[in-house]
């Protein structure tokens, strides 16, 4: 069944040029330090939806990019922002044409939206898009945050949610052999943190929110563990194909 997806995107992402450059700002502190150095290198961008990371890429002057989507909703407005994206009806298909052609491949909140049981050959899928050494960037729900039951059913077509072990699990058995998971933040420190304006107030209930779920953690799974767990709404996962 095709739904217009479109409907729920622009709830949260508005279709104007501030809006496109306050996403730009959150993508350079999240994915700057991970993509190529190399500004000729080809970036594949999988559920691109209205193109808000395409807009990064080419902002931050990398030159080979591509992005694919099945919604034509949302395809329609990345094209509108004059952004390479290219709609598909068989994602799975569409990567399986293009083997070995991407130094660097994003596929930023999609995983979720896929059926479980096509999640693994998904994510093959992008590992044989990769050339040796590519490297793929990845975020998903985090079903340990404080708010993972509203962050996995707030959207109705997610299918899942994923902690560290789970995410570390399907790209795993996907190919990848070097996996690193991690917290993808979307609060940041303001500067005038101490201060008792609206951003410093926000930034204090945001810790003590964190340190109350932090001690939940410890105190169900034990301290050592319970240390360890990522809090933040969505995992970063970054995943690479060694050969």
């Amino acid at each position: 069944m095709k739904v217009d997806y479109t409907r729920y995107y622009l709830k949260w992402h508005k279709n104007t040029a501030s809006h496109r450059d306050f996403v730009s700002s959150h993508y350079r502190n999240l994915l700057g330090p991970l993509l190529p150095k190399n500004l000729e290198a080809w970036i594949l961008d999988v559920g691109c939806g209205m193109g808000l990371a395409l807009g990064f890429l080419k902002a931050s002057g990398f030159k080979n990019i591509e992005g694919v989507d099945t919604d034509a909703g949302q395809i329609n407005l990345a094209q509108e922002a004059g952004l390479p994206a290219k709609l598909v009806a068989d994602t799975t298909k569409y990567l399986s044409e293009r083997k070995r052609s991407s130094d660097c491949v994003l596929c930023l909140d999609v995983l979720e939206h896929i059926p479980k049981a096509e999640q693994i050959p998904f994510l093959q899928g992008i590992f044989e898009v990769l050339k040796p050494q590519g490297r793929l960037i990845l975020t998903v729900p985090n079903a340990n945050s404080t708010l993972g039951m509203r962050w996995r059913y707030n959207d109705w077509t997610h299918e899942t949610s994923f902690t560290e072990h789970s995410l570390d699990f399907v790209l795993f058995h996907a190919g990848f052999q070097t996996i690193t998971v991690s917290p993808a933040e979307f609060v940041r420190r303001p500067k005038w943190f101490f201060l008792p304006v609206s951003g410093g107030r926000h930034w204090w209930a945001f810790c003590f929110s964190r340190l109350f779920r932090r001690l939940e953690m410890m105190a169900e799974l034990g301290p050592e563990q319970g240390r360890q767990v990522p809090l933040s709404l969505n995992l970063l996962a970054v995943a690479e194909r060694e050969g």
